[in-house]
């Protein structure tokens, strides 16, 4: 019988190589695919988004400057 061959230098590196070019693929893949479901479940497009999201901002803007009058209010009674 004939003992196995451990492999040396090249064939590592290029094992190596394979890996990190395997690897790189699914982390792309999964990443495009994770983009794609948030774009996905996100619903609408870049405007309704934005729009949406001015909307939020403005209704909290407003409930800001409601408790600021309450807290100053209440701080004058004292």
């Amino acid at each position: 019988m004939v003992p196995l061959q451990v492999p040396g230098g090249p064939e590592l590196l290029v094992a190596l190589l394979v890996l990190l070019l395997n690897v790189v693929v699914i982390v792309a893949f999964l990443g495009g695919l994770g983009y794609f479901l948030l774009r996905i479940r996100s619903g609408g497009s870049v405007d309704e988004r934005l729009d949406r999201i001015e909307r939020k901002v403005g209704g909290l803007e407003a409930r800001v400057e409601d408790l600021t009058e309450r807290v100053d209010d209440l701080e004058n009674r004292e």
